[in-house]
């Protein structure tokens, strides 16, 4: 007998670990490999306003290059003004350092931003599926920077003219190519791996179990307390990455902002897993022979007698609401979702026969 409970207790611990590593491949995979999720986010960079300052400040230095646009500046000025190049490249700078952060947030920079990187991460995409080429891939920032550059006094003659490797910025290294590929394949199937085992390790710990409803209430126990330890990852990560990455003051808020926004999608799979925690944790305790559990089965009794099809609409449409949010991607999957509406409805039919029965007892007395 206590042999048999270690195991569970083992079992449904071993099940929360693999959920909170699930939790974390799920936000990686979403986040590093699909280009929609990754435009989405980088836009959301963009309109945050010190990281916005801190990509604008970045991209006026490498567009005002001293030399580079003092020799542009030589170029469109009259031979006898070539000495004003020099003090007008370092009026031109100081006065793109000013604007930059508010250009980069209208709506022409935004869309610019969005197509760069849609394009660099469907490169990135193709250049991972396949073993047979080794380019880099960067991100090609010249229709950005050429409105900044014209937005911000450089004549056009002189834009038009930057050095092309000003507005690339490199993403992914050629020589790191083939690593980037170990790490992806592991990473496509990490996030499902851990996830399957975890569904076995709970399945495991409610077939070992003789009371299975108090073992469903400790799996819905952990499924919360691993969404609870992922955002508390998110949390410890964001200030070790703020340490690591925050080379001032000033930039300080830029790189917890990004932190915040890149892991948004982690937040949602944590929430997703708590949510649904409570709702295995909740149901199974529902079902239990507890006081309060049975005043509140007898309270629903009425309702779930008389008005079965409101109770099953309310479920279906909070099934549906569950697949619009898609706090993790088999919510919006047809089979998972598909299994889980079954399981749903079966629960909702049990707890209708026990509320009523309950409810009888309670009018036989």
């Amino acid at each position: 007998m206590k042999g048999r409970q270690v195991a569970i207790a083992l079992l449904v611990t071993l099940g929360g670990l693999l959920t909170i590593g699930a939790c974390v491949g799920i936000w990686a995979q979403r986040q590093a490999l699909d280009t929609d999720e990754w435009v989405e986010t980088s836009d959301r960079l963009l309109e945050d306003e010190p990281i916005r300052t801190a990509i604008g400040l970045h991209l006026v230095d490498r567009l005002y290059d001293t030399d580079a646009v003092e020799a542009r500046l030589e170029q469109v000025l009259p031979p006898r003004l070539d000495p004003l190049a020099a003090p007008a490249a370092a009026a031109l700078k100081q006065a793109a350092q000013r604007n930059a952060p508010r250009l980069l947030g209208n709506t022409v920079a935004l869309k610019a931003w969005a197509n760069a990187n849609r394009a660099a991460h469907s490169r990135l995409i193709e250049l991972l599926d396949r073993d047979d080429d080794d380019a880099g891939v960067s991100l090609d920032l010249r229709a950005l920077l050429t409105q900044l550059a014209e937005d911000t006094g450089l004549p056009k003659a002189a834009a038009d003219r930057l050095p092309p490797d000003i507005a690339q910025i490199e993403v992914l290294p050629p020589d790191e190519l083939t690593t980037a590929r170990k790490i992806v394949k592991a990473l496509r199937a990490a996030a499902w791996v851990l996830l399957a085992l975890a569904l076995l390790a709970f399945g495991g710990a409610v077939a070992l179990s003789r009371d299975r409803r108090r073992t469903l209430v400790s799996v819905g126990g952990a499924l919360v307390l691993a969404g609870v330890a992922a955002l508390a990852f998110r949390r410890v990560g964001g200030n070790v990455v703020v340490e690591e990455l925050a080379q001032s003051p000033n930039g300080e808020q830029a790189v917890r902002d990004a932190w915040s926004i890149a892991t948004s999608l982690l937040v949602d799979a944590a929430l997703g897993t708590i949510l649904i925690g409570l709702l295995v944790a909740s149901g199974a305790w529902l079902g239990g022979p507890g006081t309060r559990a049975a005043w509140l089965r007898r309270i629903g009794g009425p309702t779930l007698r008389d008005n079965p099809a409101i109770v099953r609409v309310g479920l279906a449409l909070a099934l549906l609401l569950l697949v619009l949010w898609s706090p993790v991607p088999w919510t919006g999957r047809v089979v998972p979702m598909l299994l889980l509406t079954a399981a749903a409805f079966a629960w909702l039919e049990w707890l209708r026969r026990r509320a009523v029965t309950d409810s009888a007892d309670v009018g036989a007395v």
